[in-house]
């Protein structure tokens, strides 16, 4: 995933739109499979040792996931943008990135 958010950032910084858009488009899979991957496995393992009741605070935890999704749409967004919008919406771009940067160093 992060890979593929550096290939489209420095594909950005040469100004190569196009390129932007078919990295940002192999993502949007890549976020969907390994967040229902990763809540499946761990809400699995919660209702089967603590019962659905006994993990509803952790239940709450995957709530947060929401950031997440909200990343993955905007994603989505931009990659349906042709190379001339993406780089009309640089700016956009410029969040997206720095968004990631900040979520891969916290």
């Amino acid at each position: 995933m992060g890979e593929g958010l550096a290939r489209a950032r420095d594909a950005a910084s040469r100004n190569d739109y196009e390129a932007v858009r078919t990295e940002l488009k192999k993502l949007d899979p890549v976020f969907r499979q390994h967040i229902a991957d990763e809540e499946s496995q761990i809400l699995g393992l919660l209702v089967e040792k603590l019962g659905a009741r006994g993990a509803a605070e952790e239940i709450k935890v995957f709530q947060q996931h929401r950031p997440i999704y909200q990343l993955m749409k905007k994603v989505d967004g931009l990659a349906s943008m042709s190379a001339s919008e993406l780089e009309a919406n640089q700016a956009e771009l410029k969040d997206l990135f720095d968004r990631h940067a900040s979520a891969e160093e916290g």
